[in-house]
């Protein structure tokens, strides 16, 4: 009987789609350090402890209003009471265990052992409820049992809770534990100095200094002397006690140096792959951005016109020094393979505006397009070679750019015609207040279904020097055909505009960014 009701209950529960979304909120919401309103709940966590706190220290001196009762007893116990619960309930999934152990027992021809069953879901709660944390949570709720007043003492536990929700205090313990065999030593070695300090201390001056009436004052002293702080409150009056306490002061500044290099290796160790976490998170976090692949000269200039134009934007390589000469320029760099189904996890592809794929390796250019092809059509990739441009293009890339060509083509332009060249170059270098750019024709924009002949560009002080349209317009225009779509250098006034069009523009900055923002209002 008991067999069927446990495969039930786990079967239901594994199809309903209620419960399992619920289920998996919270466990995001308590969690998941990538999820957007966790922080959030952490800082509303973090603020009904302190409030908690404050009213216990508050009722040291002060008698409690019926407001201070009524929130400490019920708002913030039951808001703890239900976050211990719901803690307990998404530690692990009971239903797996029994569907597990139901298929095996299918599978052998043997019966449901319910037993194993009952027995492995109850110590997986018992693991939880003696967890750390747990305990703490626990130690929390109780002195919401007002009766007895010794209880109130637990309140402080609550500060504790405050590490639950601080994500670099958890860091940090993170870390300590690295070195937990390290500590653990250190501390049993103080321990042992200790207590043979306290038993010498006893034995020397149990009847000949009035401080030390028991062994405990004797372990006191010692504890205070080897931690090198002294209090003064006890010192030892025969020549046997000042020697022991040259001797303790020694081993105490020897030991916190001890303790002061493991931790100081153990953050050495674990502070790349900290700060990598933190990039991690953030790139996870970012909304509309650029993702480059790979760091290059070529990337170097990228990033700084993004950077210029306070676009946000996130390098890829797997390469540590490149990543590290990235950092240096304050760029937003992660250390990572761009290809791995791992990395690819960390970023919302919806959210990414394009992508340059810029290593200085042709080969490793087509299989990162080719990988990232699937997630964003957006790519534009160097090629290194002109004979492998051929190549990328098939695999993904929108748009292949040959820098060697581009070099070519500038250095032919200056040596025909230098002074065009000069005036191409100040146009393009950041000194310059002017700026070739481009604009999209905007859904229900003032410039959307209207013809390039009623827009007065004069008046917006720009200059209109192409058009960038995904049908052919049937005109008298020359037209180039680029990617499945046409660029009309200086277009005729007939042509008509319509949303998903790209205006190629000369002009101010200013007029650019303001022409930009009326088309964006308009739209809205």
């Amino acid at each position: 009987m008991i067999e069927k009701i446990l495969i039930y209950f786990a079967t239901y529960v594994n199809v309903s789609k209620g419960y399992n979304q619920t289920k998996s909120f919270f466990r995001t919401l308590f969690e998941d350090d990538t999820y957007k309103y966790k922080k959030f709940f952490d800082i509303f966590m973090i603020l009904i402890v302190l409030s908690s706190v404050f009213i216990l220290l508050y009722d040291v001196k002060n008698e409690l209003g019926r407001i201070f009762y009524f929130y400490d007893i019920y708002v913030v116990t039951t808001i703890f009471v239900v976050e211990y619960l719901i803690r307990f309930w998404i530690y692990n999934d009971c239903r797996d265990i029994i569907l597990l152990e139901a298929e095996e027992a299918a599978f052998l021809g043997r019966k449901f052992d319910s037993k194993k069953v009952i027995k492995e879901i109850i110590s997986k709660k018992v693991e939880y409820i003696t967890s750390p944390f747990a305990i703490i949570d626990l130690l929390a709720i109780l002195p919401a049992y007002r009766p007895l007043r010794i209880l109130r003492i637990f309140m402080l536990f609550r500060l504790f809770k405050v590490l639950r929700y601080t994500k670099s205090v958890n860091n940090f313990l993170a870390i300590l534990k690295t070195k937990k065999f390290e500590l653990i030593t250190l501390l049993m070695l103080v321990g042992f100095i200790t207590f043979i300090g306290g038993a010498v201390i006893y034995v020397f001056e149990y009847k000949e200094n009035s401080n030390i009436q028991s062994f405990f004052d004797a372990i006191y002293w010692s504890l205070i002397t080897i931690s090198t702080v002294g209090y003064g409150d006890i010192s030892p009056v025969t020549p046997q006690g000042r020697i022991l306490t040259m001797f303790l002061i020694l081993s105490g500044i020897a030991f916190i140096s001890f303790a002061t290099s493991i931790i100081a290796s153990a953050f050495t160790e674990k502070l790349e792959e900290v700060k990598s976490q933190r990039i991690e998170n953030e790139a996870h976090k970012l909304s509309s951005f650029y993702l480059i692949c790979g760091y290059s000269k070529i990337t170097e200039l990228v990033a700084n016109n993004l950077k210029k134009d306070n676009e946000k934007f996130i390098i890829v390589d797997i390469n540590e020094e490149n990543i590290k000469e990235a950092s240096s320029k304050s760029f937003l760099a992660l250390k990572a393979d761009i290809t791995k189904k791992e990395t690819l996890k960390l970023f919302n592809f919806k959210n990414v505006k394009r992508i340059f794929v810029l290593t200085n390796d042709d080969i490793l250019n087509t299989f990162i397009t080719l990988s990232l092809s699937t997630y964003n059509k957006d790519i534009i990739t160097i090629a290194n070679d002109e004979r492998n441009e051929a190549k990328i293009s098939k695999a993904g890339a929108k748009y292949v750019i040959n820098p060697t060509k581009v070099s070519a083509l500038f250095t032919s332009e200056y040596i025909g015609n230098p002074v065009s060249f000069e005036i191409i170059t100040a146009i393009f270098s950041n000194e310059s207040k002017t700026k070739v750019d481009e604009i999209e024709v905007l859904e229900n924009s003032f410039i959307d279904n209207q013809l390039i002949g009623e827009i007065d560009f004069k008046s917006e002080k720009l200059i209109l020097i192409g058009l960038l349209k995904i049908k052919q317009v049937k005109l008298f225009t020359y037209n180039i055909k680029f990617m499945d779509r046409y660029f009309y250098f200086n277009p005729d006034s007939e042509i008509l505009l319509e949303a998903g069009d790209v205006l190629l523009v000369i002009g101010d900055i200013r007029s650019i960014n303001y022409f930009k923002f009326r088309l964006q209002k308009s739209s809205l």
